[in-house]
Parts: structure tokens; sequence; C-alpha cells
């Protein structure tokens, strides 16, 4: 979403529309969903905590007061209503491992952790679009960790193919993903 989308939306959304609400749920909340994960390690209740974050703005549109572009304001009151979530899984239960994941989620840098959610974000996405064969072939190789001949065999179909395939995939992901890519890396070289 580019900067004058977001000027729009935060307008719009101060003056109560509804509309702009529903842009800014369409934009933001799979994205939102990937980078809470990460911190409660929950699909299920990230998606609850990004519903939560986006009706507390609904219900505050009229007065909320962005002090950064609508995009950090999101991401930061995500990254904090997964961090209360991991206290109050910590006062309520002593399970060790929970304290270490509010550990690791306070420390980890959460420009990073956000820039990684919107990656995936739009890998999910590229992925998505492919042909039915060729995402069911890439994902058996890349996310199952099949072999071509296993894939092969499953499948019923040449070894030749599943390579093809898979070689496809990449060049699609390639031209999808490496322009975003690009992009992040040069206007990471500028802010240092």
């Amino acid at each position: 979403m580019h900067d004058q989308d977001e000027i729009r939306l935060q307008q719009q959304l101060s003056q109560g529309s509804e509309k702009a609400f529903e842009e800014v749920f369409q934009a933001y909340f799979k994205v939102l969903t990937v980078f809470s994960k990460k911190f409660v390690q929950d699909l299920s209740v990230a998606e609850d905590l990004v519903q939560e974050v986006l009706l507390k703005l609904y219900e505050n549109r009229r007065s909320i007061q962005f002090h950064t572009s609508l995009k950090a304001f999101l991401f930061q009151s995500v990254r904090n209503k997964s961090i209360d979530y991991l206290r109050s899984l910590k006062s309520k239960s002593d399970h060790h491992d929970q304290f270490k994941l509010l550990s690791v989620a306070e420390s980890a840098d959460w420009n990073d952790t956000m820039e990684q959610s919107e990656l995936e974000e739009r890998i999910a996405k590229a992925i998505s679009v492919l042909p039915d064969q060729c995402q069911l072939i890439f994902k058996m190789s890349r996310f199952d960790g099949k072999r071509n001949q296993e894939i092969a065999e499953e499948l019923d179909i040449s070894k030749r193919t599943v390579e093809t395939q898979v070689s496809n995939a990449l060049k699609r992901l390639r031209k999808d993903v490496l322009p975003y890519v690009n992009l992040l890396i040069i206007i990471l070289s500028r802010l240092f």
C-alpha cells in the first residue's frame, strides 16, 4: 500500500468511513496474522488477536490519533497485543516454554519480523496462483522435503515432469517475489 493510500485511509477512518475500514481489513488482516503468529505460535490465537486490534481500530476510528503511518500503527498494536497475550499465559501458568517465547518476542527486532511476515505473505500469494499441479509438486518438493523421484512415483508422472514443474514454480516465484526483495534491500540500505 502506498503512502498516499495510507494517508487517505487514515483521513477517511477519522471521518468514520466503514469503507475505509474494510480496505484496511482487506489489506492488512493476513499479513498481521502471520506477524502475530511469529510471537504466539498459534494461527487461531493470532487471528483472534488481529481481529481484536482491528475491532478496536473500528470502534475508535473517529478519535484515534496516528503518530506514525497506519501500517506502523497496526504492526505495533498487533505486536503489543501478542506480547500481552504471552504475558497473560505466563501469569496463568508456569510453562517454561511460554516464558521463553515471551523473552524472544520482547527481544526480537520487530521490524525484521514485520518485513519477514510481509515477505512470507508475498511468497504464499505467489505459490497460491501457480497452476494446481505445479503448486502441488512445488509444495511436495519444498515443504514436504520429498525427492523428485518420490513425487513422480506418488503422482504417477515422470521425474522430468516433476523437475520441469519445480523449475517453473521457482521461475514464477523469482518473478513475483524478487522485485519486493530488491525494493526492501534498497529501502534498508537508505536507512543505514
